[in-house]
């Protein structure tokens, strides 16, 4: 790889013109001689220094991603298709943004601030952050701060927020359930520490009960652990026959396709024996069989939206609207029988 002196000699011009391209000071660099420099920069697959560029550039071009939830011993929250979709969309967006994407798990909000400082990151974004713990962080971080999937429990502090109708979510596909016939039905948060969405997704359930003039109890909800070796215990439990529960609703197709085929091979049949839906819409909802029934949402969109407002706060533009819901459908495929 060349140096910064071999590509002055290239382009006939002197290091600190190269250094000037290199690091973004080109106002006193003529356009015809930027454009020679770079590309012989690019051809020669030149890398800069991230050192040398966050000391010139009082900046360190890199978005912070930290994925607020309990980390996992046997399995990671990224085998989950709805988390890598969300971050997928994410790292596109910054890097087509011209920054650098870190990554982290944590479910420690003074990890969060720590790393915030310690990273010198530009903007940051959090995802899953309960309520309780976005004012702690949201007056300790500095730089630009966009939040996903979060749920805040005071209006004093403006918070930037990318989220979704989860009680819609919930809504639709209890109501579709009520009109196949099932009332006796359990629903299966996916993240016992913080329950964020899932405590909407479980009122939006309620609420197409409460409309029937039926009523879902407290114990119609039961979350689900982070071991798969106890979520399938659970498994066998509520699909026994004196459960009396027809119909499963899951907060994520990862776990409703778990135990879809965790069922078939107890010879257990779906929906023959019990119904399941599930939340996200992901690949996993179409590729087991019977194919999902699931609440469709757009998870890219949400990576995506999420990178574009955190730019805007970077470059200090108006951001029209703080707090944004993105929209859900019911996706009705195979896993539900008509009792």
């Amino acid at each position: 790889m060349s140096t910064i002196k071999e590509i002055s000699q290239k382009a006939g011009v002197s290091p600190t013109t190269v250094a000037n391209v290199l690091y973004g000071r080109t106002g006193k660099v003529s356009t015809a001689t930027r454009e020679k420099v770079q590309a012989i920069i690019e051809a020669e697959k030149y890398a800069p220094n991230m050192g040398a560029m966050m000391l010139l550039r009082n900046n360190s071009k890199i978005i912070g991603v930290i994925m607020f939830t309990e980390p996992r011993h046997n399995e990671t929250v990224l085998e989950d298709p709805f988390s890598s979709a969300i971050l997928g969309a994410m790292e596109r967006e910054i890097r087509s943004n011209g920054y650098f994407m870190m990554l982290y798990i944590t479910s420690d909000e003074d990890e969060v601030v720590r790393l915030s400082k310690a990273w010198k990151m530009d903007g940051l974004v959090l995802v899953w952050v309960p309520g309780n713990i976005c004012r702690i962080i949201n007056s300790s971080v500095d730089v630009p701060l966009v939040y996903i999937d979060c749920f805040f429990n005071d209006d004093a502090h403006v918070y930037h927020n990318i989220g979704l109708e989860d009680k819609q979510g919930g809504y639709e596909v209890t109501r579709y359930l009520l009109s196949m016939g099932h009332t006796n039905i359990l629903f299966l948060p996916c993240n016992p520490i913080f329950p964020g969405g899932d405590s909407e997704r479980f009122a939006g359930c309620r609420q197409a009960f409460t409309e029937r003039g039926l009523v879902l109890p407290d114990n119609a909800s039961r979350p689900l652990p982070y071991d798969r070796v106890k979520r399938e215990k659970i498994y066998l439990q509520i699909a026994d026959k004196h459960s009396g529960y027809t119909a499963l609703v899951f907060s994520s197709d990862y776990y409703a396709a778990e135990a879809l085929t965790f069922f078939q091979d107890q010879g257990i049949s779906v929906p023959g024996d019990i119904s399941i839906t599930g939340f996200d819409d992901n690949i996993f909802s179409q590729l087991v069989t019977p194919r999902l029934t699931t609440v469709h949402q757009d998870s890219s969109e949400k990576g995506r939206l999420a990178i574009q407002m955190l730019m805007k706060l970077i470059h200090g533009e108006p951001v029209p609207e703080e707090r944004i819901r993105l929209p859900i459908h019911l996706q009705v495929r195979d896993s539900v029988k008509k009792l």
